[in-house]
């Protein structure tokens, strides 16, 4: 009986002492795996990070400075501009309508040429305060929208209508233009500021010279009539 019960004590220290080298030996298999999975989640946050990093990069170098929003956003206007008073020019044979054209052409296209230097002189975009990119492209999209709602009212119209028509745009137009560079003269960015100035002055005469045709075609209207 005392060797029996000896036996199953040798056995069960046995047991035991190989439970304990084997639960020793888990553990420390299970410490290098940690450590192996501390170190690979360290990787992957620093990866993360850096993908992050390199993302923000990304996106703040497609989101235009201020500046360069209100540059893009001058030519954009310019060039409608351009292109409604060139639509002008053949639709009509009015002479003072067409001189007005094509000095609203002449105009536009110098105040462009202008923002154009500026910006390769200065290096818009840079640096300075960023604009969501999807403002800008709601921003453009909106122009565009405008621009092609206007030409499809014009295009309705000829003759005396359209001249009527087109100076009527004209005027608003340029009422809109004028109260935006004045705005970039007294609040905007101040390296703008002496283009929007010029800029002012000539969108100032087209939009006089708009308003005093547009009443002379009115009287000239009614006298016929």
């Amino acid at each position: 009986m005392m060797k029996l019960r000896f036996t199953f004590a040798v056995a069960a220290l046995a047991a035991l002492t190989g439970s304990s080298v084997a639960l020793a030996q888990e553990g420390v298999n299970n410490a290098s795996a940690r450590d192996g999975q501390h170190q690979t989640q360290s990787s992957q946050t620093e990866a993360g990070r850096y993908e992050a990093r390199r993302a923000s990069t990304d996106g703040r170098q497609h989101q235009p400075t201020v500046t360069q929003a209100i540059v893009q956003k001058l030519q954009k206007a310019n060039e409608n501009e351009i292109e409604l008073a060139k639509m002008a020019m053949q639709k009509t044979d009015h002479d003072e309508l067409k001189q007005l054209t094509q000095t609203i052409v002449r105009d536009h296209e110098a105040i462009n040429q202008k923002l154009r230097q500026f910006s390769k002189q200065n290096q818009v975009g840079s640096q300075g305060q960023r604009v969501p990119a999807q403002l800008c492209q709601i921003a453009e999209q909106a122009c565009d929208n405008a621009m092609k709602m206007t030409k499809d009212m014009l295009t309705r119209y000829e003759g005396q209508d359209f001249q009527m028509a087109f100076l009527g745009q004209q005027c608003v137009a340029h009422t809109m233009m004028l109260a935006e560079l004045k705005a970039i003269e007294s609040t905007g960015p101040q390296e703008l500021q002496p283009i929007a100035q010029e800029a002012i002055s000539k969108v100032e005469k087209h939009l006089e010279k708009a308003k005093q045709l547009a009443k002379k075609l009115e009287d000239d209207e009614k006298q016929r009539s």
